[in-house]
């Protein structure tokens, strides 16, 4: 029994190994509060803007929560409609077969 332990990590290890995996892909602290203490800014200035001249700011900044940048909606793309590569290689390849045959007719 004590031959299989050692063999395999426990569950205790493999969560910390988790957990260290995501705490990787996690961007830092200090760019989280500064993109929160920005959108508090603008959330204030909204309601001045509202309370005062009677219609809020429209348009945030690209790259805010529920406002993502065209990057990430092409990266996205490929997760959400399959692979977005792959789409436009086919493109491409219809485009290549079509051209003989329009130079066949052409000619004619």
């Amino acid at each position: 029994m004590s031959d299989e332990q050692e063999g395999s990590p426990g569950i205790i290890q493999r969560m910390i190994d988790q957990r260290n995996e995501w705490a990787e892909k996690q961007p830092s602290l200090g760019a989280e509060l500064k993109a929160m203490a920005r959108e508090a800014v603008k959330d204030v200035r909204s309601t001045v803007n509202e309370t005062f001249l009677g219609s809020p700011e429209f348009g945030g900044e690209p790259g805010t929560p529920m406002n993502p940048t065209p990057q990430m909606v092409t990266q996205d793309m490929g997760n959400v409609y399959g692979n977005y590569n792959q789409m436009l290689d086919s493109y491409a390849s219809r485009g290549a077969e079509q051209e003989p045959q329009k130079e066949a007719e052409t000619q004619r």
